[in-house]
């Protein structure tokens, strides 16, 4: 319904489910109509674009949750999943979404070359631990194992060096560039990461900082130099 209104109005997207609509009735599981599965209906029908009645008609609302869960949920991967995704690539496995020292640990024993600690935005668990709460831990946690990098609220300068400060080896950006690139297509992103840049380097300045590898907790200390 609304909580996947970025996907519903996506084209590529609205391509998936049409092709869904269109397969034969056989290649899809038709549950069984109990009064549980009829509010499950009813709330989808309200909550997707549209009027309800038309909705109610519909087996578009319906086919695009099926095509959402289908596609992004995947509630059966485990810890042994990363041994297969190793056995078919020589490339480095960053495994996102770590925000447990437990779970860092666990992801170093699986071999993986790097961290990424990230809630995803805090869209996943409503309330969920910030990612800078669990940075220091998990970078405890690995030491010199593995890389540390950082996600999750990264939007200017200052909370790169909060981050690079706490341990991590680097932030990844996302909305700010997506931001710079709708506004001003190539030059857009070229400012974004140019006045990005500008504030990390006004803010090291600023605490007496003169290069990153100068940044450590103590760069947060009301203390400091």
């Amino acid at each position: 319904g609304q909580g996947i209104a970025q996907y519903t109005s996506d084209p590529a997207f609205g391509r998936v489910v049409s092709e869904r609509m269109q397969a034969p009735a056989g290649d899809r599981p038709t549950p069984r109509p109990t009064l549980a599965a009829l509010r499950t209906l009813v709330d989808i029908t309200r909550a997707h674009p549209g009027g309800f009645l038309a909705n109610l008609r519909s087996p578009r609302p319906r086919a695009s949750v099926e095509a959402f869960l289908d596609t992004y949920s995947r509630p059966s991967l485990t810890w042994a999943d990363l041994a297969f995704v190793r056995s078919r690539t020589e490339l480095p496995i960053l495994l996102k979404g770590v925000l447990h020292p437990a779970d860092a640990a666990r992801a170093l024993d699986e071999g993986v070359d790097g961290i990424v600690v990230s809630n995803h935005g805090g869209r996943q668990v409503d309330g969920a631990i910030g990612a800078l709460q669990a940075l220091p831990g998990v970078v405890e946690a690995v030491g010199d194992g593995c890389e540390v990098l950082f996600d999750s609220g990264i939007r200017c300068g200052a909370d790169a060096l909060k981050a690079l400060a706490l341990g991590a080896r680097a932030v990844c950006l996302g909305r700010p560039y997506v931001w710079g690139l709708a506004l001003g297509g190539e030059q857009g992103v070229i400012d974004v990461l140019r006045a990005f840049l500008a504030e990390l380097d006004l803010n090291m300045a600023l605490s007496g900082h003169a290069a990153i590898d100068e940044v450590g907790p103590h760069s947060l200390s009301a203390q400091t130099r």
